[in-house]
């Protein structure tokens, strides 16, 4: 019988699978829909679940009792609660190796650094700080108190700064139409009063449009832009003062879209910050899925010691695969 370890990566937005034998050789991969219960609901995550691990089986052409061990790396889960949650829908996947639950930031963090230890910032439909020292692990609660939240709170600070030059308290700019003409409206007033009446709901979709905007020197695209990643910066800043890290240097793996996009504003302002408050930090932009990262937590999960090799294997394949 083929031992083989299953990774899930499963997002507000998308979900993604890989099989990878003992020796850290992908056999598999396939992608689907979202996989966070808070937007979904349960019963779909499951249905999403059995689907996607129907599909890299299919592929790879082996059964579920072939998987020794996988990581569930899932949007959603922030809280103790929330394991318990979910625990369920994985016992019901039919999985007979062992399963385990986490946040997806720590498959992004995996994805990055192998051995788990370090920072992540998530930025992307929503957003998530974590960290793993040797002794601890530490995430953001994921509900935009205190946090970043991604391109859904980028969205927000700009709509909050529209209204603001609205009410004549911040100077009008291309933004101030902009965001109101993109989702159909050419009279600002109109715009806010579908808001104010629950007939409208903007949402991160219109974060592409406030991050063309900041490069073509739009002011209030510019602090919308600013000020979210000022606020990721802080996040990882608090994740360091909470773990006890060892020695001078200090990884950071950036994902999800605000990150990988490429902004020179985010960018900026987000390394800028993270520069000058934690000069000891290292930080790099993640290249691969993080799904990878979940095999890598799986595999660290199953063996005692996961060797160089697997880690070399692993992490080679990985670059070469975009799953869609």
């Amino acid at each position: 019988m083929t031992k083989v370890i299953l990774g899930i990566d499963g997002g507000g937005t998308k979900t993604h699978a890989a099989l990878v034998d003992l020796n850290g050789n992908i056999l598999a991969t396939a992608g689907n829909g979202a996989a966070n219960w808070e937007r979904i609901g349960v019963a779909a995550v499951e249905k999403s679940l059995n689907e996607i691990i129907d599909v890299v089986c299919a592929s790879a052409q082996i059964s579920r009792d072939e998987i020794v061990d996988s990581t569930f790396a899932l949007a959603g889960i922030d809280w103790q609660e929330d394991e318990e949650l979910l625990a369920p829908v994985v016992n019901s996947l039919g999985l007979t190796g062992k399963c385990q639950l986490i946040n997806d930031s720590f498959a992004a963090l995996f994805a990055g650094i192998p051995e788990g230890i370090g920072c992540v910032s998530i930025a992307g439909t929503g957003g998530k700080s974590a960290g793993r020292s040797a002794t601890q692990s530490i995430q953001t609660m994921g509900m935009e108190l205190g946090e970043g939240g991604g391109a859904g709170q980028l969205v927000d600070t700009a709509l909050d700064l529209v209204a603001r030059a609205h009410h004549g308290i911040a100077q009008k700019s291309e933004l101030y139409s902009a965001l109101p003409r993109a989702v159909g409206f050419t009279d600002p007033v109109l715009f806010f009063t579908a808001i104010a009446r629950e007939r409208l709901h903007v949402d991160e979709s219109l974060a592409p449009l406030i991050f063309d905007l900041s490069l073509k020197g739009d002011l209030l695209a510019i602090e919308a832009v600013t000020r979210v990643a000022l606020q990721h910066a802080r996040d990882i800043e608090g994740i360091v003062n909470q773990l006890d890290f060892v020695g001078d240097e200090i990884e950071l793996i950036r994902a999800g879209g605000l990150h990988t996009a490429g902004n020179s504003i985010f960018d900026k302002a987000f390394e800028g910050a993270i520069t000058s408050s934690l000069p000891q930090m290292k930080m790099q932009v993640l290249e691969v899925s993080p799904v990878f990262g979940s095999v890598m937590h799986a595999a660290h999960h199953y063996f005692s010691s996961v060797s160089p090799e697997f880690i070399a294997t692993l992490t080679q394949a990985a670059k070469e695969i975009e799953i869609s």
